[in-house]
Parts: structure tokens; C-alpha cells; sequence
């Protein structure tokens, strides 16, 4: 029987209708390639078998790579808001106080899960489009022993405005505070080697830089930071990362794991091991700057000050309606991109380039925008 294709992915001239393939260029979920599709398709095995133990425990170590760490990576079945939520309720011990980052939604997600949990924080704050001044993360570490821990951003989604995660480690490590960093748009774009920058605390979502539909959200632990997890802290259970870290060994997860997501996942990493780290970050450097190039020529402005290479953010030329722009390429070209969020909401639309994408993704999208 056909598929019929959706509203969005038709074009109407006269009586006739023809059929675009919609394309995905959001800052998540991205498009899916087809061997991770087929991982997909397979029929799952149980998830307590030995089958699957090994899947579980290859998949696990080739997100060790990824992340650049002698640590361990915890796989958990949430989104990655999930995996932000869990290093909250892992690494807060009472008494202690938070400080969170915030230039833009997600920075503020950081604040939002710490008022949820009763947890005292405090904020440095900046204009979305701009990135954290590392200075000032020192200078509020300095001046208050209370906090213990550092949660922050490495690229904005929603401005898509890379911060200084190099920076806010060496800051944090010398002062002997915890740095979290969310990598949900970075991890498998921009370098981020873990062990080596210092970061304690990485969480990432599947639905990015790894290629795969949402559903699996990881906590990667550096060597150090392994036992930052234990001790008192408040409520735990299904976000008890301790739990996650005893059954690991086995090639298990503590509770019902997202197992053909796993696949997904373990089929994501073998391309990006196949085309190499360093060719992975380069070519996601020459789609952020091909998009910036493009969308500049025709007219179109940056909004962020320190552009992430995983998704751009652009304000329309005087008189154009970024919303409008945003359903005209949907319905006429079948190409979803994403609006702005909050008070940027209207002014501005959000292009994502990270994942299996190359330049002649670029050409298509650039074209329908000019």
C-alpha cells in the first residue's frame, strides 16, 4: 500500500501535486542515516541475555572514545534533559550550593532542576548570543566556598553560541569545584576531550551529534569523578547513577534499558570511528562555516557572538518575519528548521548542521532560504 507523503512534504501547482522529501535540519532530532535505520529495524533480543551484554558493553566503551575519557559512561533510557536531572541529584550534597551558567533556555534548565530538587544556586548570567566570561566564574568561585558545583553549557542550543568549556575547566579544577558540562548539541561536533580539558561531568541526549532518534541520555563520569556520586545527597531512584555504575561491569543497566536505541547508538559510533573524531569535527567546522557564509551573503545576520558549529542562529533582514521564513520552508520545501525560543521567538530561525550532514545538505537548505 503507498505512503501517503505528510501536508508538509507537498508542493500544489494547478492540479498537480508533487512530492518533496522532507529534510530535517533542526537543532534536534536530526536526520536519521540509513545504517543507523537498519540497526533500528532488527529484532531486539532481551535485554538480560548475553547477547545483549555484549552489545551493552561494546557500546559503552566506543562512548568512552567519544567522550575521550578513562572514566565511565552511563547510558541512561530518558532524554537528555534526564541525564541533566540525574548529575543534579548524583553530585548535590546537602549543604551545598550550585552555581549555574546561563545564556540562554537550556543554561536556565540547569537553575530550573536545582529549584525543583530545593537546591540553594546562584547564576552569572549573560546575554543570549553571548558566552560565559570564564573571569567571572572565577571570580563568584572566589568568593563563595559554599559552591561545590559548576553546572554550565558547552554549545547554547537555543542561540547556538559556543562557550568556553576548556576555560571554565581549568577554572574549576584549580579551585577544586565539580565542572558539569551539557554537551546534548556538541558532543560529536566540537572537540571536547575530557580527561584532557579537565571536565568532571559530561551528559549528552542521542538524538544530535549521535544521529539516532531520542530516547538515551548518558552521564560520562571522568577517572576522578567516579566516587562524586556517593555519599549523602537527597532522594534517588530511578536517577541513582550508583545503580547504573554496579551494573555496567555486567554489560546491564540498572533498570529497562532503550534497547534498539542501543543498537542505534552502537551503529552511530562505528561510523563516526570509521570516518575518524578529527575528520568528524572538521567537517561539521566547514558546514557551521559554510551556513554562516551562505546566510550572510543573503542578507541574513548571526546572532551569536561565538557561533557553535552544530546549529546557527540567524536574524532575517529588516521587514522579514522569521516565523514566516520558517513555515514558508516547511510547507513549500519541505524542510523543517527551527524558530526561536522564548523572547527570540519571531526574530530569528535556527538551523541544524550536526550529524551525518555534508556540504550538499548545505547547498539545499542555503537555497530554499535564499
Amino acid at each position: 500500500m503507498p505512503v501517503t507523503p505528510p501536508v508538509s512534504a507537498t508542493q500544489t501547482s494547478g492540479t498537480a501535486t508533487t512530492f518533496t522529501r522532507p529534510r530535517l535540519f533542526t537543532p534536534g532530532p536530526v536526520e536519521i542515516p540509513a545504517r543507523i535505520l537498519r540497526a533500528l529495524s532488527q529484532i531486539p533480543p532481551h535485554h538480560r541475555t548475553d547477547v545483549f551484554r555484549e552489545v551493552y558493553k561494546r557500546v559503552s566503551e566506543d562512548l568512552r572514545w567519544l567522550h575521550q575519557t578513562q572514566g565511565e559512561v552511563l547510558m541512561l533510557a530518558a532524554s537528555g534533559s534526564g541525564a541533566m536531572e540525574a548529575s543534579v541529584v548524583n553530585l548535590m550534597a546537602p549543604g551545598k550550593k550550585a552555581l549555574c551558567l546561563v545564556g540562554g533556555k537550556f543554561g536556565e534548565r540547569w537553575g530550573s532542576i536545582c529549584k525543583a530538587y530545593a537546591i540553594p544556586f546562584e547564576t552569572i548570567e549573560v546575554p543570549w548570543g553571548h558566552a560565559i566570561p570564564v573571569a567571572e566564574v572565577e571570580k563568584k568561585l572566589d568568593a563563595d566556598p559554599a559552591v561545590s558545583t559548576v553546572f554550565g553549557t558547552h554549545s547554547e542550543t537555543s542561540t547556538a553560541t559556543l562557550h568556553d568549556a576548556q576555560g571554565l575547566a581549568r577554572a574549576t579544577r584549580a579551585r577544586k569545584r565539580v565542572l558539569v558540562l551539557d554537551a546534548i548539541t556538541s558532543l560529536g561536533v566540537h572537540a571536547l576531550p575530557q580527561d584532557e580539558w579537565g571536565v568532571d561531568v559530561v551528559v549528552t541526549g542521542s538524538q544530535k551529534g549521535l544521529m539516532s532518534p531520542p530516547g538515551i541520555a548518558t552521564v560520562s563520569l571522568a577517572p576522578w569523578a567516579l566516587e562524586a556520586i556517593e555519599g549523602e545527597r537527597g532522594p534517588r531512584f530511578y536517577w541513582d547513577l550508583r545503580k547504573a555504575r554496579k551494573n555496567l561491569p555486567m554489560g546491564e543497566s540498572a533498570f529497562t534499558p532503550a534497547v534498539s536505541l542501543v543498537y542505534a547508538v552502537g551503529e552511530a559510533l562505528a561510523m563516526m570511528k570509521e570516518e575518524g573524531l578529527a575528520s568528524v569535527h572538521a567537517r561539521h567546522r566547514r558546514l557551521g562555516a559554510a551556513v554562516r557564509a551562505g546566510a550572510q551573503a543573503i542578507g541574513w545576520t548571526l546572532f551569536s557572538k561565538s557561533p557553535a558549529d552544530s546549529v546557527t542562529a540567524l536574524e532575517p533582514p529588516s521587514g522579514v518575519d522569521a516565523s514566516a521564513v520558517v513555515k514558508r520552508l516547511r510547507e513549500t520545501h519541505g524542510i523543517t528548521v527551527a524558530g526561536g525560543q522564548d523572547h527570540t521567538k519571531g526574530k530569528m530561525l535556527r538551523i541544524g548542521h550536526m550529524g551525518a550532514y555534508d556540504l550538499s545538505d548545505i547547498y539545499v537548505v542555503l537555497g530554499a532560504l535564499e
